[in-house]
């Protein structure tokens, strides 16, 4: 078992199971007693268990902001989806990811809007299928290196990992669908425009609280990349 304190603060707890013994642990215990938030991959059999910090969720919820004004100026749906679980259908019951924060976006937050008028039944059934356009991860931390080939084999299109914590500035674009994934962006797939200096530029508006700033940014930024 290892224990370790994230770049922002946070502490993971981590350790392996036996992949064939995952089924039977996932089902008679739910890891979120112990933690606030857990990732456990079935394939691999590794277990994260993580309590954020306060730095942690300010730049979680900052994502979250960036995001409204980014997908708002584009014209596309977007829907928070917060540190939704997501595991593929298959999987044993209580295993998968919580990222930071996860997003539908455009076409698929449109069908969410959809089915979630329908009822409870149809948006779970809904979810259970559709896994998020976007993941975000805001810390550095021992599953990093585990998460894409999750994220991967559940089908998301992209993820970007943000770190900014003492003198580090850090944003990193995955396509996780590439032949050779992650394979890195220079610009975002699914939001266009977006870039990592955009997004850490954004973000440093949006944990400051300076909302009209934001907004000139994503205007100017972004209007100026999707014209060319």
């Amino acid at each position: 078992m290892e224990r370790v304190i994230g770049s922002m603060g946070s502490e993971y707890i981590r350790f392996r199971l036996d992949p064939e013994s995952v089924p039977l642990l996932t089902a008679k215990f739910d890891w979120n007693t112990l933690a606030r938030r857990v990732f456990i991959d079935p394939v691999t059999g590794f277990v994260d268990l993580m309590t954020p910090s306060p730095e942690h969720e300010f730049h979680a919820r900052g994502a979250d902001m960036v995001m409204k004004a980014l997908a708002g100026r584009l014209g596309l749906r977007s829907i928070l989806l917060g540190s939704t679980r997501w595991r593929l259908p298959g999987d044993p019951e209580n295993s998968g990811a919580e990222p930071d924060a996860c997003y539908y976006l455009g076409e698929t937050a449109e069908r969410w809007a959809q089915a979630y008028r329908h009822g409870l039944v149809e948006r779970e059934a809904f979810e259970t299928n559709n896994p998020p356009d976007l993941v975000i991860e805001v810390e550095r931390s021992p599953g990093d290196r585990d998460k894409p080939a999750f994220y991967r084999r559940l089908g998301v299109p992209e993820m970007w990992r943000i770190d900014i914590s003492g003198n580090t500035r850090e944003a990193l674009m995955l396509d996780l669908q590439a032949p050779h994934s992650p394979a890195e962006l220079e610009l975002s797939k699914v939001l266009p425009g977006a870039g990592p200096d955009f997004v850490l530029e954004a973000l440093g508006l949006a944990i400051q609280d300076r909302l009209d700033e934001l907004d000139t940014l994503i205007a100017e930024r972004v209007g100026t990349e999707t014209r060319q």
